[in-house]
């Protein structure tokens, strides 16, 4: 492959930069392209068929969408709708773009699905590029493990193997066996859990020294919810934490945590439940009608003790038109959790409601919320939970088959995994508040039967909550939001053989 370097001043033909409304717009000449947010940049890349011959495009660009950098890659005679749409990944700190032929064979051995790798590092520099790389060896680690959890050169998962004495979970380690080829492990340990009870295990932080899991054992002498730490050298287990008073059988939802590398302690912080609203003895939940949710705020020191723990509740405020006199209840999911230098926890949380019988939770609204510490206590500042009918408004239909913005479990066993698994079809792709201290959200919605995307703005228009859309797009051209950060976010889009990248802020 020929390999071709060509900075910013000198590509200026590959693409125009100019403004539209209020979106300032890259137009680049390129199709099957994609982005990815990588090492403080923008990464732009897809392909051009020149004299019969296509070439990968890479651009490095700012956050103001100006190159800075660029690469050429000659793929050779053929055609680029010849290609599937590329991909990309940052996979152990590198850029990672993936390019697969259309052709069930790909050149491959053995009439295989192949695709090739070509590596950037951090620099911008090509590190290696991998050929005819077997779909089924592609980042294999993921095709057998129930959860995994990278951290630089190392991966954690955690698998799990039902047999009839019940459930067995592992948590196992693997290493990087190269940088130059297509990433493969070797094992280093495994870790077996004790076999009874365990329901869930999560792996919530690792570094080089620990990894640290939120486990949920259902029954027996050890029931409750745990914090693991067990070394990463050996796979031993430093220290078990348990989050529940001797002979307190409420439920602690794994949200979020926050390790403080300075104080060497970890924060935990979920949503708690009451025996008697969540019982997994009997597989039951009761939560509908009640007038407070409640959150917690666990600190565990470096040693695994237990500092404190704290509970707050926060009201419930019903909107009539909403809910429609159905009782509901409310899930909390932690989407950030933040210490400041005054000691204040910033929690920003998303909230989603429930009707009874029900088993999928919709998002409803978004809320900010601050402990602040005093003397030794913290307490949280007033606020409500309650439902944004706007935001209903934006994304519901009668289509029960209609998943935007969708949590559903097919078993109450499963009631845990609502607050951290990913959400298929998110609504929220960002939430702040401006600086009057009014909330403003971007949304998005799938329309499956037009198929078509949408996005939105949900702010205050001259005091009054309106929504307005910022673009809608055929799902034909490959419509992506990138969230940028508290002021900006880039739309992209696949238009013939040209590909748009719309800055806008908010």
């Amino acid at each position: 492959m020929i390999l071709n370097y060509k900075y910013s001043f000198l590509s200026f033909c590959f693409g125009l930069l100019f403004f539209y409304g209020h979106a300032q717009i890259l137009d680049l000449p390129l199709s099957k392209a994609n982005t990815q947010l990588y090492n403080g940049n923008i990464h732009a890349f897809g392909l051009s068929t020149q004299d019969k011959k296509t070439k990968l495009f890479i651009y490095k660009l700012n956050l103001s969408l100006t190159k800075t950098d660029s690469l050429v890659i000659d793929l050779g005679k053929s055609t680029a709708e010849n290609f599937l749409q590329l991909t990309s990944d940052t996979l152990h700190g590198f850029l990672n773009v993936y390019v697969q032929k259309k052709d069930v064979s790909n050149g491959g051995a053995n009439g295989k699905k192949t695709v090739s790798i070509f590596r950037l590092n951090s620099f911008f520099k090509l590190i290696t590029t991998t050929e005819d790389v077997d779909i089924a060896r592609l980042n294999s680690i993921s095709a057998f493990e129930n959860e995994i959890f990278y951290n630089k050169a190392d991966v954690y998962t955690i698998r799990s193997v039902d047999d009839t004495s019940g459930k067995q979970f592992y948590l196992n380690k693997y290493s990087l066996k190269s940088e130059l080829k297509n990433f493969e492990y070797s094992n280093k340990w495994q870790f077996p859990f004790e076999r009874k009870n365990i329901n869930s295990a999560h792996i919530v932080y690792a570094d080089n020294l620990i990894v640290m899991l939120f486990v949920n054992v259902i029954s027996g002498g050890k029931k409750g919810q745990w914090l693991l730490k067990i070394n990463t050298i050996s796979g031993l287990l430093l220290r078990a934490t348990k989050l529940n008073d001797k002979g307190d059988n409420s439920f602690f939802t794994c949200g979020k945590t926050l390790y403080d590398t300075a104080l060497k302690q970890i924060y935990v912080q979920g949503q708690k439940f009451t025996e008697a609203e969540f019982s997994q003895k009997e597989n039951k939940v009761n939560l509908c009608g009640k007038p407070f949710v409640t959150i917690y705020l666990a600190e565990v020191d470096s040693a695994g003790d237990l500092l404190s723990k704290e509970e707050f509740k926060i009201s419930v405020t019903e909107v009539k038109s909403v809910t429609n006199k159905i009782p509901v209840n409310y899930i909390i999911r932690t989407n950030d959790l933040v210490k400041t230098n005054m000691g204040e926890i910033l929690i920003e949380a998303d909230i989603f409601r429930g009707l009874i019988g029900d088993m999928c939770y919709t998002y409803c609204n978004s809320n900010n919320l601050k402990l602040v510490q005093a003397e030794d206590k913290y307490t949280l500042e007033k606020t409500a939970i309650t439902v944004n009918p706007l935001i209903e408004k934006y994304y519901l239909n009668k289509d029960k088959l209609d998943m935007n913005g969708k949590l559903c479990l097919d078993s109450i066993s499963n009631f845990e995994k609502l607050y951290y698994r990913p959400i298929t079809f998110n609504v929220k792709v960002g939430y702040k508040v401006d600086d009057a201290n009014n909330p403003i959200w971007i949304l998005k919605k799938t329309d499956t039967k037009k198929n078509m995307q949408n996005y939105s703005f949900l702010s205050p228009v001259k005091k009054i909550y309106a929504l307005s859309s910022i673009k809608e797009i055929n799902k034909t051209e490959s419509p992506d939001i990138i969230y940028l950060n508290r002021k900006q976010f880039i739309i992209t889009q696949t238009l013939n053989e040209r590909f748009l990248l719309q800055l806008y802020n908010w």
